[in-house]
């Protein structure tokens, strides 16, 4: 009885229906039988004549990785519909393409389809290389506002996002501002892997189950309502519920503050409105900016323009300068060369892999077997660090190779660090590695244990790969996702000691004197330890929240400081007292840099640049 109601149900709906459209999300390919479910997914949308389109709300993989990609195209493609799909955070947080893989397949990560009076608006909310919790970039702020701006205000919309739009999206307020101008209708998303009903700051909204488990959702938009029905694996639709499009929607506006002063005296403020995944350079009273549309730009101490170049690919690592160079890396493989003063190229070379992790310069003393004849005395050298775990080593001048090491297996993201005669980095195949300096060589590599109930797929998550290690010149000292704190010896490779107590997410700092480590910890608590053994010295109780933004605190001129998640950057003083001092927007702030003893600089993920000193305390 129960089945002839349901087919009755949409023979009669079927009559007024505008259209209908498979809703798939959270497929996870990379997960032991994900692939299996959504193939067998993808056959059940095909067997039903009346679908108009897919909507895919992101993860669309596990862990990011190519072959997840490349797999997950290949069951995609099998569909006979259009397909309208975004990225999410498991899509770009330890992506060795930083999410750009994603965009080589499906040609964005956003869309905009118009079917009769709907308009289906998708916008990525999962961040470049970062985890936990979404942020819209403000490029595609810009590109939404201007896209609805065209949409004329008799049109429904709908508007999809991976995650939720509530505080799983630190400024899901600027879009629902946008939104409430327009005729909105509807809000989904998935992330939360099961079928809801909802509403956020008063429009309605549904999340969708994953297809893990062979389940998906149906929608039929009808001119008065949409209805929505699970999808399970005897592909038969089951009523979940409707939503009315004809009730009144009362959207508050939501005025949010995104700038704040807490007696800071500021040299230098720049708003580029664009995203940054590397951290801005100083040199010489000069800000140099790679954004990650692949934009370098310069600016002079005043904020004024003086030059700009595009690369044409994305940027993740931070630029490095040495004699009149500038030096940059795009994630599609080229190395720029640039005139730090004017702009101008000097060299670009190609490498057939991604470069997610910085370049790095450094004084080469090993041997070097040049062909190209050298018109200066000068060793710098570049070390370029591949998503495919393999290490370059060219002479900076001639840009001939000095040496190799391919020792890794999988993407190195941190920028590798150069101790003496040691290049020291990690890779998201679980190593930490030195390799000798001048040739290349292997010194050692340490590993990061797993539990044993960790699958085979899942373990390159306990990699030491996103936090920047820090070191007293003896040992090491670096986070893993495990949230264990390790003190590594720095010419052996055998741990020291390691401590989970502190709750660490892949940031730590150590003090001037080398005897105290700075802990940021996954919720709230700021840790100060001991070097020697990892003992606790002191808690202070921040209260920032969850924070998996992964920073370097630093100690300047005896006091703390560290910046957040949450946007803030906070100090701490000598009587262990904390302060917020600047808040630059909903964005995570990257690492506090030094520029001398009078002036730090603080920047954000959304283009902010501040140039500052503390005063007071």
């Amino acid at each position: 009885m129960k089945q002839i109601f349901l087919f009755s149900l949409l023979f009669i709906s079927s009559l007024t229906a505008q259209h209908k459209f498979a809703w798939i999300t959270d497929m996870h390919i990379g997960l032991d039988s994900a692939d299996v479910d959504l193939e067998n997914i993808v056959k059940q949308i095909n067997s039903f004549d009346d679908i108009s389109f897919i909507l895919a709300s992101g993860n669309i993989t596990e862990g990011g990785r190519n072959l997840e990609f490349d797999k997950a195209k290949e069951i995609l493609d099998e569909l006979d519909k259009p397909l309208l799909i975004i990225p999410g955070n498991h899509d770009t947080k330890s992506s060795n393409s930083s999410g750009s893989k994603f965009i080589e397949i499906w040609d964005n990560d956003k869309f905009i389809y118009n079917k009769e009076n709907t308009v289906y608006i998708g916008m990525n909310s999962a961040i470049p290389l970062r985890s936990n919790g979404g942020h819209f970039r403000p490029e595609d702020i810009s590109w939404l506002q201007e896209e609805l701006s065209r949409i004329d205000s008799s049109k429904e919309i709908i508007f999809v996002s991976h995650h939720p739009m509530n505080s799983d999206i630190d400024n899901w307020f600027k879009v629902t501002n946008l939104l409430r101008e327009k005729n909105i209708k509807l809000l989904l998303n998935g992330h939360w892997h099961k079928n809801k009903k909802t509403s956020f700051n008063g429009i309605p909204a549904v999340m969708a189950r994953s297809t893990l488990g062979q389940g998906f959702v149906i929608v039929e938009n009808l001119k008065e309502k949409l209805n929505f029905f699970d999808v399970e694996k005897d592909t038969i639709p089951n009523f979940l519920w409707e939503i009315r499009k004809t009730d009144s929607l009362l959207i508050p506006q939501i005025d949010s503050t995104q700038f704040i002063n807490n007696s800071v005296k500021i040299f230098f403020q720049k708003d580029i409105k664009t995203t940054l995944v590397a951290e801005p350079l100083f040199w010489k009273e000069k800000i140099y900016v790679a954004d990650y549309t692949g934009l370098v730009s310069c600016y002079n101490i005043k904020g004024r323009l003086l030059w700009d170049y595009d690369t044409f690919g994305d940027i993740t690592g931070k630029p490095s300068i040495v004699g009149n160079k500038f030096i940059v890396s795009t994630v599609q493989g080229e190395l720029t060369i640039l005139d730090a003063k004017t702009g101008d190229q000097i060299e670009t070379i190609g490498f057939d892999e991604y470069l997610i992790a910085p370049p790095v310069i450094f004084n080469h003393k090993g041997a070097k077997k040049i062909i190209i004849t050298k018109q200066t005395k000068s060793n710098s050298a570049v070390i370029i660090a591949s998503a495919s775990g393999k290490i370059y080593c060219y002479d900076l001048e001639t840009l001939q190779e000095l040496w190799t090491n391919d020792e890794a297996t999988d993407m190195i993201e941190v920028a590798p660090m150069v101790i003496g005669n040691q290049i020291i980095f990690g890779s998201w195949d679980r190593h930490l590695y030195s390799i000798d300096a001048n040739n290349g060589t292997t010194i050692w590599e340490w590993k990061s244990p797993i539990p044993k109930s960790i699958e085979p797929n899942k373990a390159f998550k306990y990699s030491p790969a996103a936090c920047k290690p820090v070191t007293d010149g003896k040992y090491l000292y670096f986070t893993t996702p495990d949230k264990i704190v390790n003190a590594v010896d720095l010419r052996l490779g055998t741990t020291k000691w390691k401590k989970k107590r502190y709750n660490a997410w892949e940031s730590i700092g150590i003090s001037q004197n080398k005897k105290r480590l700075y802990i940021k910890s996954n919720k709230d608590k700021f840790h100060i330890i001991s070097a020697r053994n990892g003992n606790l010295i002191k808690t202070v109780n921040v209260n920032y929240g969850t924070d998996t933004m992964p920073i370097t605190p630093i100690e300047w001129n005896g006091k703390i400081i560290f910046s957040s998640k949450n946007g803030y950057v906070y100090r701490i003083n000598k009587k262990l007292r904390y302060k917020s001092i600047l808040f630059l927007g909903s964005a995570r702030v990257h690492s506090i840099q030094v520029i001398d003893n009078k002036r730090l600089m603080a920047s954000n993920m959304d283009g902010k640049i501040v140039i500052f000193n503390i005063v007071g305390d």
